[in-house]
């Protein structure tokens, strides 16, 4: 049986590589950290402008959100005002859906797509109870289901050279949610006052993210004070590559600022770059950790790691039995973790410096 051992997002976004910058930031702007959006504010609206992460110096999105629109208005591609605070929206992502329960605005969720991956537990009760609506995958949404919701706006992920099929022939303004294409754990999380914003929870997202960004300071300082810089390799080979982060990209970052060395730090990628066994043996053959996510029904295991590709077992964290792994299947990481970077960030430090105590949720030592 081959085990299924995840990379660092899945395997459409590994490919992709962020180029977008901060030359879309503007002066005054509400948005400070984050390099992919602008947002403007003005008494009546918010003009927001999303960069294309895949082609440098170019937009990927204009929008006007207001709180007034004519009644004969209708959204279109190329007339891209939306009315705020939207009450009704369907989201694809369960990052987003976790975080607007966080802001106190999941009524506002009609329906979602793979509601198998979401485990908070009170849009689990509004999905059996019908006040959410499960609209299938997220790359081929029920379309009729679509739209019987009629909702305000639909939130999508976008990717590279990927159109959105029928749903743009919908009417319903889509909004693109590119935070995931950011390379710095805390500019994506900030996406999250422009998501307030969205819902007029504006005050409450800017809160939390205060909250966010001092316990991420406090626990990088933290880790700045210690002496040791374990060496971290990440992940496993997916078909006849390892795909391997980049050292711009936002676990790379996050690696350094828990106090470790990334392996492949001096990559300036921030997106995902395939290398051979051999080349990723020659960097990473003594490093100190390891970290796995596995997306698989099999509890991973040494001999099983090693049964599904023997060289694994040449690797020192192996060896030494170092090696922590995430299944992603059974702890909300991909939920939690988009907008709270502090609480990977504090696992992390626990795992490189146990001498700090602490402990976390998504990661735990591999089986023997």
């Amino acid at each position: 049986m081959r085990i299924q051992v995840t990379s660092i997002i899945l395997a459409a976004v590994l490919m992709c590589s962020c180029h977008g910058g901060s030359q879309f930031q503007a002066e005054g702007g509400i948005m400070k950290l984050a390099s992919h959006i602008t947002v403007l504010e003005t008494a009546h609206s918010y003009n927001v402008r999303i960069a294309n992460p895949w082609q440098k110096g170019s937009l990927l999105h204009t929008y006007t959100f207001t709180d007034s629109l004519p009644t004969d208005y209708r959204f279109s591609r190329t007339v891209n005002t939306v009315h705020v605070p939207l009450a009704r929206v369907v989201v694809m992502t369960n990052s987003l859906a976790r975080l607007m329960v966080e802001l106190g605005v999941e009524e506002c969720i009609a329906g979602v797509c793979e509601p198998e991956y979401i485990s908070d537990s009170l849009i689990r009760a509004r999905l059996e109870d019908g006040t959410i609506a499960d609209c299938g995958n997220s790359m081929y949404p029920t379309i009729e289901k679509i739209m019987e919701l009629n909702p305000d706006a639909i939130m999508v992920s976008p990717f590279e050279q990927t159109g959105y099929g029928q749903l743009e022939k919908l009417g319903i303004p889509l909004l693109e949610c590119a935070d995931y294409m950011e390379s710095s754990p805390l500019a994506r999380a900030e996406w999250m006052r422009f998501y307030g914003r969205l819902f007029g929870a504006g005050n409450r997202a800017d809160s939390l993210f205060e909250k966010v960004s001092s316990d991420y300071g406090n626990l990088k300082e933290r880790a700045s004070r210690t002496y040791s810089r374990p060496k971290v390799m990440l992940d496993t080979r997916s078909g006849s590559a390892w795909y391997v982060a980049g050292g711009e990209s936002t676990i790379g970052r996050m690696i350094t600022d828990a106090g470790a060395e990334y392996i492949f730090g001096d990559n300036k990628k921030s997106g995902s770059v395939p290398l051979s066994f051999e080349t990723v043996f020659e960097k990473a053959g003594d490093a100190d950790v390891w970290l796995l996510k596995n997306s698989g029904s099999v509890n991973l295991t040494y001999s099983l790691l090693e049964s599904d590709f023997k060289s694994y077992s040449s690797f020192k964290p192996f060896r030494e039995h170092n090696i922590w792994v995430c299944n992603v299947n059974e702890v909300p990481y991909f939920e939690l973790t988009s907008f709270h970077p502090e609480m990977l960030l504090g696992e992390f430090i626990s795992i490189f410096h146990p001498e700090l105590g602490g402990g976390g949720l998504f990661y735990h030592p591999l089986d023997d």
